[in-house]
């Protein structure tokens, strides 16, 4: 009997042990796209019943930014986060989670406030995550190894001419008199969104093409 406690205690550690769930780029991005796209759902309905456009832009842009990080994973290699993207994680959500609550108060409040001070500290209240989401893009572009900061800065310029090319163009056609009245507000704050979906289209076939002549 002690025998057979013995052979039995020594098959369990023989045993591989089951490793934790790691964080890997595919997940991450999958987890984060998900999210976005769910978050985007009653934002869009509430927005489309209250008819608050500020709601519905914003449920747009969530969705557009969850797309594109789904497509991120499709293309992304199943590897371990490095600590330096784990150190991007840890900054670029909380201030992910700060713009969200601060545009719903933003959005919310703006139209209330009887002062055009107030109103123009509310509106650009959004802006203060943001600035804290550039400084996690730029100390991760500094710290990640050559080809990743040359992956990232090729995609980087083509978001950038894509965006700029084609606001500009978008720019170009009101003169044409084709009977297009569109706020200059509205067009402005799809920039930054349209920036950053066009990054995370261009990254995964940059990383792409790079793999391929590995």
């Amino acid at each position: 009997m002690i025998a057979n406690v013995q052979d039995h205690r020594s098959r369990r550690m023989s045993e591989p042990s089951k490793s934790p769930l790691k964080l890997t780029n595919r997940r991450i991005l999958t987890a984060m796209g998900g999210m976005a796209v769910l978050g985007a759902l009653p934002c869009l309905l509430v927005g489309g019943l209250t008819h608050r456009g500020w709601l519905v832009t914003a449920g747009i842009v969530a969705a557009v930014t969850g797309v594109a990080w789904l497509l991120c994973a499709r293309f992304a290699r199943e590897e371990a986060l490095r600590p330096v993207h784990r150190r991007y994680l840890r900054e670029f959500l909380p201030a992910m989670v700060g713009y969200l609550v601060l545009i719903m108060v933003s959005g919310t409040l703006v139209s209330r406030m009887e002062s055009v001070v107030g109103r123009m500290a509310l509106a650009v209240l959004p802006l203060l995550p943001i600035v804290l989401l550039i400084r996690a893009m730029v100390r991760v572009l500094r710290d990640q190894d050559e080809l990743e900061r040359r992956i990232d800065l090729e995609a980087i310029a083509i978001a950038a001419m894509s965006t700029a090319f084609g606001f500009f163009s978008f720019g170009l056609l009101p003169l044409a008199d084709i009977g297009w009245h569109v706020r200059g507000d509205a067009v402005a704050i799809w920039v930054m969104p349209c920036l950053f979906a066009i990054f995370g289209i261009a990254k995964p076939l940059v990383a792409r093409r790079y793999r391929d002549h590995e």
